[in-house]
């Protein structure tokens, strides 16, 4: 399978295969490379490297208040991209769907329009990558990607901190600043398929957090109630994890109901519908565009590209706002994509699956 495919191409091709794959919950389905060496934490990535703070980003303009209520005192304004510390997580009345705040040095600030971010030192420069590179989480509250290793080279996108990528070259540059360059699948067949990042914004996922979770539980299974926009971890009858989620709008975008079943799991996706030429696909209205790069911990359910993903842009949860996928924090989806069947290992670009194979998912 193909990486300069698009996201809706990719998947239609599980539907030949899906009947007939073989692969059992505790194997490998190897994506790109048949093997890839390890690389070794430094004594640095093990140390102060690893520490992080969290910190809110402000999605869109984001007011505070004296007290956790939006009939309070207005104390402060924040503009999109503007950061500032979380203290402490408050429940509080606000909305039907999300009570949700944030107590900050500047006051409360409602959730729905905050992403916490786990914000990293500048990380060291990995020069050896390997052949096959690594998986790098943005740790910074965001980054430029440039078309070229060079602070003055155009900007093609703004990744933002939780967003993951697969970094596959390290270059140094004249003034001895470290880039790395990450592999972007959309759009396909051109020179944008790659994007240099500056290094010290891009933290090694290590292995351990993308190692299985309780990979031998049985009878897993995923339920998803829409009226209560809730998804739950099920092994047997016990619950192993819960999270709100926001679900497909309405008409065309709903999320569909039934039984579903894993049948892809990728650990970083660009998701986007902007048209570009040749596209195969129905020109979407100006309204209705996305452009989303580095979507984390992608698990796909259908064969239209739905999927149970991290989310960057919105953090309201418990009230559908999607174009049928299941958002969910970039936190909870981590634990899902390694929660499910099937396993795969830590260069899977994709991990293929079938009704038989992947955890089943009951949205209802």
């Amino acid at each position: 399978m193909s990486h300069t495919m698009t996201r809706r191409q990719v998947l239609k091709l599980i539907a030949a295969a899906a009947a007939t794959a073989t692969l059992s919950p505790v194997l490998h389905a190897r994506a790109r490379y048949p093997t890839a060496p390890t690389i070794p934490p430094s004594p640095d990535e093990r140390s102060n490297f690893n520490t992080w703070v969290l910190m809110g980003r402000a999605i869109h303009t984001v007011a505070f208040y004296e007290k956790p209520a939006a009939s309070s005192t207005r104390l402060e304004t924040r503009a999109r991209d503007q950061s500032f510390p979380i203290l402490e997580e408050v429940r509080a009345p606000f909305s039907a769907h999300n009570d949700l705040w944030y107590r900050t040095p500047l006051g409360y600030a409602h959730s729905a329009w905050v992403l916490p971010i786990r914000v990293y030192p500048p990380q060291p420069f990995i020069r050896d990558i390997g052949e096959w590179g690594f998986w790098g989480e943005v740790s910074q509250i965001s980054t430029e990607a440039r078309a070229a290793p060079d602070l003055q080279a155009g900007r093609r996108y703004r990744f933002y901190g939780g967003t993951v990528y697969h970094v596959v070259e390290a270059l140094e540059d004249e003034s001895g600043t470290g880039w790395y360059k990450v592999f972007d699948d959309y759009p396909p067949k051109t020179h944008t398929n790659f994007q240099w990042v500056l290094a010290r914004d891009v933290r090694r996922v290590p292995r351990a957090e993308m190692a299985p979770i309780h990979p031998f539980a049985g009878h897993k299974r995923i339920e998803v109630d829409l009226g209560q926009q809730l998804l739950i971890c099920y092994e047997g009858e016990q619950i192993a994890f819960t999270t709100p989620v926001a679900s497909g709008l309405r008409g065309a975008h709903a999320t569909p109901t039934g039984q579903k079943y894993v049948l892809l799991k990728q650990p970083s996706r660009h998701m986007s519908n902007v048209p570009y030429p040749g596209m195969p696909e129905p020109t979407p209205e100006p309204g209705d565009i996305f452009d989303l790069p580095g979507i984390p911990w992608n698990t796909f359910f259908d064969l239209e590209g739905r999927a149970i993903h991290g989310t960057y842009w919105h953090n309201d949860f418990g009230i559908p706002r999607s174009h049928g996928c299941l958002n969910v924090s970039c936190e909870a989806a981590r634990f899902i994509y390694r929660w499910v069947y099937p396993i795969g290992g830590y260069e899977d670009s994709f991990i293929q699956s079938n009704a038989r194979v992947g955890t089943p998912i009951l949205i209802q």
